[in-house]
C-alpha cells in the first residue's frame, strides 16, 4: 500500500497559519478569534501546541518541519491558559518541542478555581480572570476550554459568557484562540440532544456564539470506522461567522486533512 504524501498545514491563502498581517505591528487595533473544536477522542494537544509555535517561533514547525518563516512581534508574548491543564502540563508539551520559553507563559487559572470563586457573584469571577491576561493589543491569547465556566459559575449564562468573557479578551489582544470540547453535541450519536435540558441549551448557544465570532473553525473530528492504525482522526478547517467580514487581505482555505499522531509527532495527509 502506497504511504499518502506528508502535507503542511496551512489555514489562509498566502500558505500561512497565521498571516504576516496578524504578525505584523498594526497601528488600527484588530481583534480576531480562531476557534478548534474537539472531542475527547481527538484530543486537541498536538494542534494547540502547533499554533503556539506558530506564534512564538514563526511557523507550525513540529508540523510542517523546517522552513524559512517570519517571525511574530519579538516585543509581544503568546499566553496560554486552561480549564482542564495545570501550567506545567504546557510548559512540558512545549519544552519537547524546543519553543522558546521567553515567548509564551500560561497563566494558571485552573489551581483552586472552586474554592476561590464559590461564593463570588458571575461578573467578580469574570473580572477577576480577565484581569489575569495582560492588555497587548499586538497579542495573542489561547484559552483552552473556557465553555467549562458554565459549569464552574453557579447562574452563567452562554450570553453573559461571551459578552463578559470573551468579548472582552478578544479586545486586550490581536488573535484570541479558543479551544471548544464539542462532546456534548457528539455525546451519542443514535440519539438526539435533550434539547429541553438547560445546559445543553446553554453550551450549545456559546460554542454557536464562539463560530459566529470565530474568521476560522478547525474541527477535529474521529474516523467513522474509528481510529486505524495508519489514520487517527480528520481535521476540518472552514470558514468562521466573521470570515467574509475579516479586513485581512487573505482567505480561509477550506480544506481537510488526515493526521496521524505517534508518540510525540502528529503527521497531516490531504483526505
Amino acid at each position: 500500500m502506497t504511504t499518502p504524501q506528508r502535507q503542511d498545514f496551512i489555514l489562509f491563502s498566502d500558505q500561512s497559519v497565521i498571516p504576516t498581517e496578524l504578525r505584523a505591528v498594526s497601528a488600527e487595533p484588530q481583534h480576531h478569534l480562531f476557534l478548534v473544536t474537539s472531542t475527547m477522542a481527538t484530543q486537541p494537544l498536538w494542534l494547540i501546541n502547533a499554533l503556539v509555535e506558530t506564534c512564538v517561533s514563526g511557523g507550525p514547525f513540529s508540523l510542517n518541519g523546517p522552513s524559512a518563516s517570519l517571525k511574530s512581534n519579538p516585543n509581544s508574548i503568546t499566553t496560554i491558559a486552561s480549564l482542564v491543564h495545570e501550567e506545567n502540563f504546557y510548559h512540558n508539551a512545549l519544552r519537547k518541542l524546543k519553543v522558546n520559553a521567553n515567548g509564551y507563559q500560561v497563566l494558571d487559572i485552573l489551581t483552586n478555581f472552586i474554592l476561590k470563586n464559590n461564593d463570588k457573584p458571575s461578573d467578580k469571577v469574570l473580572d477577576e480572570l480577565l484581569e489575569l491576561f495582560p492588555a497587548d493589543v499586538q497579542s495573542t491569547i489561547i484559552l483552552e476550554q473556557p465553555e467549562l465556566l458554565l459549569s464552574l459559575i453557579r447562574g452563567l449564562t452562554a450570553d453573559e459568557l461571551n459578552k463578559k468573557f470573551i468579548l472582552p479578551l478578544m479586545k486586550k489582544c490581536k488573535l484570541l484562540i479558543v479551544a471548544s470540547s464539542i462532546d456534548l453535541f457528539q455525546n451519542n450519536e443514535n440519539e438526539p440532544l435533550d434539547t429541553n435540558n438547560s445546559d445543553v441549551q446553554e453550551f450549545t448557544r456559546f460554542v454557536t456564539s464562539l463560530i459566529y465570532n470565530s474568521i476560522v473553525v478547525m474541527n477535529l473530528r474521529s474516523l467513522d470506522t474509528g481510529r486505524s492504525k495508519d489514520v487517527t482522526g480528520s481535521l476540518m478547517i472552514s470558514r468562521g461567522g466573521q470570515s467574509t467580514n475579516s479586513p485581512l487581505s487573505v482567505h480561509v482555505v477550506e480544506n481537510e486533512y488526515l493526521y496521524l499522531t505517534q508518540k510525540d509527532s502528529t503527521k497531516l495527509f490531504y483526505r
